[in-house]
């Protein structure tokens, strides 16, 4: 009888078990909670960009979402005298869930606090000149709409806050969109249950730091294509497939449905690639023949066009036979101005 007892026990504790994880690993979240729209904290937080809302106090709250990735902006050891200001230049831990990806590395850094000198001045995949966004690398805005897609919400934390700031600011102005972006501040100021600690006190005094704790994103410059000058945009192709496999993964991106040989085509097709260099984005190009193999079909049936797909869906598309979409077929500024409303 007893092990009846315990056999029914046990079995009730596999049901359970498999019901949780079932349910936290097989089905989608479908009940995520709304976010508030991001707000400046007031005061010198605020200067630095760190939201009123999800920050160090609250980000607790907003950890583990399927629809955001979280990124820690720090190096593992940055040559900045960060000890001067009361932070630390070693990374010394960080919030589970968090993954790191050096800002030094994505774009120069200046204008830090006197105290705290200069940080890493090598290799960065893009360069701040006055506000303009230069990629460095053909491979530039690839590597980070990986690291910070574009169809995600994306929640960026430093040692202070500023890293943070830097980084949501650059990606505003490349094209990311600014309330899908959270700076939650600084890991030095947090005091929640998720603390991953990296640094560990020794007896005599010392520490060490077990930087394998961390989920490190490492950037090969080695590997990369350097740009003679500015990187000027150019299509990546698609086929019927490839355009398939991007929608089935509820990408968002532009394509320009193309035909050689037509002289709007030309016209339309720099349109783009202007387009494209403004916002230093990455756009796509499809022939007209792969089109009608493709799901584009269902919508685009005329070329040229150029088609916005978000989240896999097109939202919108230049229409060859529309009286409508005539001046953005023949004038930049209006085709500049069409784009714009939908991308």
């Amino acid at each position: 009888m007893k092990k009846f007892l315990w056999g029914i026990a046990f079995g009730a504790i596999l049901l359970a078990a498999g019901t949780f994880l079932l349910g936290k690993y097989v089905f989608p979240d479908n009940t995520l909670s709304s976010l508030p729209k991001p707000e400046l904290s007031e005061g010198e937080r605020g200067q630095l960009g760190i939201d009123k809302n999800i920050n160090e106090s609250t980000i607790d709250n907003y950890l583990g979402r399927s629809d955001a990735v979280y990124r820690d902006v720090r190096m593992l050891k940055d040559p900045g005298n960060y000890e001067a200001i009361g932070g630390d230049s070693y990374l010394s831990g960080f919030v589970d869930g968090f993954e790191v990806v050096p800002l030094p590395y994505l774009v120069n850094v200046t204008d830090l606090p006197e105290a705290v000198g200069n940080t890493y001045n090598g290799k960065t995949l893009f360069t701040n000149k006055d506000g303009k966004y230069v990629a460095n690398y053909k491979e530039s805005m690839d590597i980070l709409e990986d690291l910070f897609p574009k169809d995600k919400v994306v929640f960026l934390m430093c040692g202070g806050g500023g890293y943070s700031g830097i980084l949501k600011q650059m990606l505003v102005s490349l094209g990311w969109d600014e309330d899908k972006i959270y700076d939650v501040g600084g890991y030095w100021f947090y005091k929640g249950e998720n603390n991953v600690r990296v640094k560990r006190e020794l007896v005599d005094g010392n520490a060490v730091y077990d930087f394998y704790k961390v989920p490190y994103h490492e950037i090969d410059f080695s590997g990369l294509t350097k740009c003679d000058g500015e990187c000027k945009p150019e299509y990546v192709g698609l086929n019927a497939t490839l355009y398939d496999r991007k929608v089935e993964d509820k990408e968002s991106f532009v394509v320009m449905v193309d035909q050689n040989g037509c002289t709007t085509a030309d016209k339309v097709r720099q349109f783009v690639l202007d387009w494209a260099g403004e916002r230093r984005t990455k756009v796509y190009r499809i022939m007209f023949e792969e089109v009608k193999k493709s799901k584009l079909y269902n919508s685009v049936e005329y070329y040229p066009s150029v088609a916005v797909v978000k989240n896999g869906e097109p939202v919108a598309w230049l229409k060859a036979d529309s009286d409508a979409d005539a001046d953005a077929y023949n004038d930049y500024d209006s085709f500049k101005n069409w784009i714009n409303n939908f991308a």
